[in-house]
């Protein structure tokens, strides 16, 4: 007795039921074509012998072209070209370009007024603006003594230093003026700032002690 043929049919429905359970990985394509689409991301390796990896995020598995290193792009963030069929065109490095933060700072110079010893403000004569001491810095030491300090572009003061003349620099020919903004006042001439008086003196407000209106 001659053995049944096996069904067309059946086989048909065998192969197809081989093909669901394969993994979808999207095969290498003709390098040479232009790229249809491009997806980036992270690369991850699955399989190093056959050129097989994912990217993180992204559904699917891909094949990556011959001579294509994927074990060095694993961890990296990758450029994957594609083609019109879906395979996998080219993998490249992505490059990283990091925006290099700068910070701008302002010197000011000039007599310290002391406005609340609690909250460590402060404020030079010839400018509005309320400073606050850096943190740790006791202002009341500073009160009526000329400093050298550094402020952010968001007006907070880094750093602040007395400033130290030399006792073997040489006088002055002639008394220097003092500035209120870009205005210049003469020698011994004396301003009012909330209730103070200061005196012009070698190019710096000097704070008298006498109150004023």
């Amino acid at each position: 007795m001659n053995p049944r043929p096996v069904s067309t049919v059946v086989l048909a429905l065998l192969a197809l039921s081989v093909g669901l359970q394969a993994p979808a990985v999207a095969r290498a394509s003709n390098a040479s074509t232009a790229p249809d689409h491009v997806l980036t991301g992270e690369l991850v390796v699955t399989d190093a012998a056959v050129n097989q990896f994912r990217l993180v995020r992204r559904s699917g598995s891909f094949k990556a072209p011959d001579g294509t290193k994927v074990a060095a792009l694993g961890g990296k963030p990758v450029r994957v070209e594609f083609g019109s069929d879906g395979g996998v065109l080219r993998v490249s490095p992505m490059d990283i370009h990091i925006e290099p933060i700068t910070h701008e700072l302002n010197v000011l110079s000039g007599p310290v007024e002391v406005r609340d010893p609690a909250k460590s403000t402060f404020t030079i004569p010839g400018d509005d603006h309320t400073y606050v001491a850096p943190r740790g810095v006791d202002i009341r030491t500073y009160d009526g003594h000329v400093v050298e300090m550094r402020v952010d572009e968001k007006g907070r003061v880094i750093k602040i230093d007395h400033i130290v003349r030399s006792a073997d620099a040489p006088a002055p020919t002639s008394p220097s003026k003092c500035f209120i903004g870009d205005a210049s006042v003469t020698p011994g001439s004396s301003i009012c700032r909330r209730g103070t008086t200061f005196r012009c003196a070698d190019g710096e407000w000097a704070k008298t002690g006498t109150v004023c209106d």
